[in-house]
């Protein structure tokens, strides 16, 4: 017979997190937290393995954009190591473009997102990132025509309908810095209309209506 689970997610840092409710019953007449039959409920790690059946969505705005995949745009990484207590990135053909500031690596073990350039060679890159540890072997592939989020000229991607919305959010903080309280909760309630608007619409399968006094006719 098939047991009821629930489940819930939470953020860890850069990480979703998922935990299972666990519950189970006192019955110890002595128990100071809980009475004669009382349920425990407490959100654990998960307690048993699901094969199937757990789906978790969810939405990431990344910090920057890989504008082009293409071959001479990419390249491969065959080892790092540590330079002055930063990260070397060593290749065979690596670009010697000045205007590579910002790369993005996909495929490691380790290094994977945005770092920021702050030398480069035809056989290797010097970044930013922090590391103190030993030489290591790796393949990965490394992005170099990217455009990293570093001030208000980036440009979002974000769908027409949420630009609109982002608009009544602004000016619902520039009301709120003004001090006109009305004005802020009559755009906060547009912002917020907008955006469960457009995650409604992102919702698939088949709705459902229900008869009753106030259903349509």
């Amino acid at each position: 017979m098939a047991t009821s689970k629930q489940y819930a997610w939470y953020l860890e840092g850069n990480q979703v997190a998922i935990v299972e409710k666990d519950v189970s019953f006192d019955n110890d007449l002595t128990s100071k937290d809980y009475g004669p039959g009382a349920s425990r409920q407490r959100w654990e790690s998960p307690q048993s393995s699901v094969t199937d059946g757990l789906e978790v969505k969810y939405v990431y705005a990344p910090n920057y954009r890989i504008n082009s995949i293409a071959s001479g745009d990419k390249e491969t990484l065959v080892s790092y190591e540590s330079t002055d207590g930063k990260l070397t990135l060593n290749g065979t053909s690596f670009s010697t473009e000045s205007s590579v500031d910002y790369i993005v690596i996909t495929g490691s073990d380790k290094w994977n997102g945005l770092h920021k350039v702050t030398a480069v060679n035809t056989a290797w890159y010097k970044l930013d990132t922090e590391y103190n540890g030993a030489y290591a072997a790796e393949s990965a592939v490394i992005y170099t025509d990217v455009s990293a989020l570093v001030d208000e000229s980036f440009e979002l991607d974000l769908p027409l309908y949420l630009q609109k919305a982002l608009v009544y959010y602004v000016k619902a903080k520039l009301a709120e810095d003004g001090g006109n309280i009305e004005l802020r909760e009559y755009n906060m309630r547009e912002f917020k209309k907008m955006t469960e608007k457009h995650e409604n619409s992102r919702i698939s399968g088949l709705r459902i209506t229900s008869s009753g006094s106030h259903a349509i006719r």
